[in-house]
């Protein structure tokens, strides 16, 4: 269970608050105001960790995570081309305002920049540009979802969490992609969810930080938009009976999703996205796939029989047997359905090559792989408790 210390909730919604505050990158003139908002958060993340963070575990794992990604190069193509293109942008024009320019389409200029913004805060603050510093940036992106993990778990347990955060997400920790960011800030916002119910004068605060935590994992990528979605109808399925905390949770949702659905309207309004007409969604692509058995056995093929997620599942389905908690049983698996189906209708719809298009399934699928290993840590570790 959570611990509810309001000291720790304040830090947190201070870190949150800082991320979201790189919309400052919105114009050029506020450029002294990017660099104080990086130089708070190093301030209050250290505070907290000098003051609050007894986890040494946790302590080290960050360290080496930034230690990794500033020793390390920039190579894959989607930190390069995509990230941290964006970010390079915002450093030297000092504003999100420039994706209006749609320059560099393959960039792909409407996803969600909270991110690259963040990153090129570093490198602002620093004044200088390359590749390192900004991933370095993205990987303090992490702090967050870390805390709150390790807030979940004691020390034992977590160093159990980190083992299986560094099996299933890997490289995607320190490689300036943003997978793994998705994963952990869509993992730690169904862990308050899922103790919301346990909750009864701390309602408030864990409302607030699944708030500013749902707004960052929705403005990371388009995959955190529907997590997000399926979480709030997988979370409305399971506590339907809690109708205080229901209506807590209609509110911090539907708060949540206002962020990315301003910055769509204004990507569709100037007309800003890849312009390759092949990646629009096309009725006929889907309604040709769905008649073909094989189509079907390939998605699952792809995305299902992957060793991270086979693992995670495995470990899930033993510890629902073993230990019979009907909540964990029914959360996790609603969830963890709706996106699994959402992604068979994405892949049956793709008017792309399907099996070329699938190369992305290893990566799609790791929030809901560390979701079911998560949770099934949190199954075991109640049963702990309770003899």
């Amino acid at each position: 269970m959570l611990k509810t210390v309001t000291q720790e909730n304040n830090i947190l919604i201070i870190l949150s608050t800082i991320i979201l505050n790189y919309i400052l990158f919105l114009s050029s003139s506020l450029l002294i105001l990017i660099k104080l908002n990086f130089i708070l958060f190093v301030f209050f993340t250290f505070y907290y960790f000098y003051k609050y963070e007894k986890n040494k575990f946790l302590i080290l794992f960050l360290l080496a995570l930034i230690i990794i990604s500033l020793g390390t190069p920039t190579d894959s193509w989607d930190a390069r081309s995509i990230w941290l293109f964006k970010a390079k942008e915002f450093f030297y024009d000092h504003s999100l305002i420039s994706v209006k320019n749609n320059y560099a389409e393959f960039s792909h200029n409407n996803y969600p920049s909270i991110a690259p913004a963040f990153a090129a805060g570093l490198s602002t603050l620093i004044g200088y540009w390359n590749e390192i510093y900004p991933k370095a940036g993205l990987t303090l992106m992490f702090i967050p979802p870390l805390i709150i993990i390790s807030r979940f778990f004691d020390n034992n347990f977590f160093l159990i969490s980190i083992s299986i955060i560094l099996f299933i997400i890997g490289k995607f920790l320190v490689n300036g992609e943003l997978d793994g960011l998705v994963a952990l800030y869509f993992v730690s916002s169904v862990i308050i969810i899922y103790n919301l119910k346990n909750l009864n004068n701390d309602i408030f605060y864990q409302c607030l930080i699944l708030i500013f935590f749902l707004i960052i994992l929705s403005l990371l990528k388009a995959e955190g938009i529907v997590l997000l979605l399926c979480s709030f109808i997988g979370s409305m399925f399971t506590f339907y009976k809690k109708k205080y905390l229901c209506k807590n949770l209609i509110i911090s949702f539907f708060v949540s999703i206002i962020p990315v659905l301003i910055w769509n309207y204004f990507c569709i309004y100037n007309n800003i996205g890849n312009t390759n007409n092949n990646n629009i969604f096309n009725i006929n692509d889907f309604t040709n796939r769905i008649l073909y058995l094989k189509n079907y056995i390939l998605i699952f093929e792809y995305l299902l029989l992957n060793e991270k997620f086979l693992f995670s599942l495995i470990v899930f389905l033993v510890s629902t047997i073993y230990i019979k908690n009907k909540d964990i049983l029914i959360y996790v698996s609603s969830i963890s359905l709706i996106y699994i189906l959402f992604l068979f209708i994405v892949y049956l719809s793709t008017p792309l090559d399907l099996e070329w298009h699938l190369n992305s399934a290893n990566r799609i699928i790791k929030p809901i792989a560390l979701f079911l290993s998560i949770f099934s840590l949190y199954n075991i570790l109640n049963k702990q408790h309770k003899i």
